[in-house]
């Protein structure tokens, strides 16, 4: 991975803040089911602005939290709106600054990857005695009309083309496990969200893309994202469908 495909703009940061309060119903569940003793010290990786590194806060308990984003930006925000602390470095390229934490958690970041078993070993190697790595990202996401030209014509094609995979959770699914570690949990969790606000997140994902010269700027498109994002405009429901992955460290 490069750089992350959505960017560190404002609009970028509050696309993330939107993107963890539309899917937190999905995560609290399994951050507390995966997580099974308190934390002596949890890592959000990729943690953007800082709301998934308060969210694990809170599931877990954990003794300490912290949240890892090679971005000054997002790290700057993030600490001034949680009082959490924030570490500035890369979580692909190169080994994790934090010594044996107890939870690694990375949500809808695994699919920007693209050797996501060779790092999801590293992670695991830096992992505690009995450590374990949560992986949350998408299976797939049921959508028709206007959603399903975004997702065709931009998103799959603007991550594919940075070598990752918008749905890699089919992909962690049927792969072994990362060296050093073995599953310990693997399941799905849907969500349908109201239709606005999925409209608000490719909105917003357009937006960025189109700023940072991703992709070239598409109207139409975003006249009728913009449309059902304020009601002007009805959209059939859609589907959001997360592949959720714990590894915990052998040996």
């Amino acid at each position: 991975m490069a750089r992350y495909t959505y960017g560190d703009s404002a609009l970028a940061g509050d696309r993330l803040e939107l993107v963890a309060q539309l899917f937190e119903p999905t995560s609290l569940p399994f951050l507390r089911a995966a997580v099974e003793r308190r934390p002596r010290l949890a890592v959000d990786l990729g943690c953007g602005p800082g709301a998934t590194t308060e969210l694990l806060r809170t599931a877990t308990s954990a003794s300490g939290t912290i949240g890892i984003d090679r971005s000054v930006a997002f790290a700057r925000r993030a600490r001034s709106s949680t009082g959490l602390r924030f570490v500035v470095a890369d979580v692909v390229g190169a080994d994790l600054p934090i010594a044996r934490p107890d939870l690694l958690y990375a949500r809808l970041l695994v699919a920007h990857l693209d050797e996501p078993g060779a790092v999801l070993a590293r992670w695991g190697s830096s992992l505690s005695a009995d450590g374990r790595i949560l992986v949350d990202d998408l299976e797939s996401i049921e959508a028709e009309g206007i959603f399903r030209t975004y997702l065709d014509d931009v998103a799959l094609a603007v991550v594919r083309a940075q070598g990752g995979a918008l749905f890699v959770g089919p992909i962690l699914h049927r792969s072994r496990d990362p060296a050093g570690l073995v599953r310990v949990h693997d399941a799905v969790a849907s969500i349908e969200p109201p239709v606005a606000e999925t409209a608000r997140v490719f909105a917003m994902n357009l937006q960025v893309l189109t700023e940072d010269a991703e992709v070239s700027p598409q109207p139409t498109l975003a006249a009728a994202l913009e449309a059902v994002a304020s009601g002007r405009q009805v959209a059939g429901s859609v589907r959001w469908r997360f592949r959720q992955i714990a590894w915990e460290r052998s040996g």
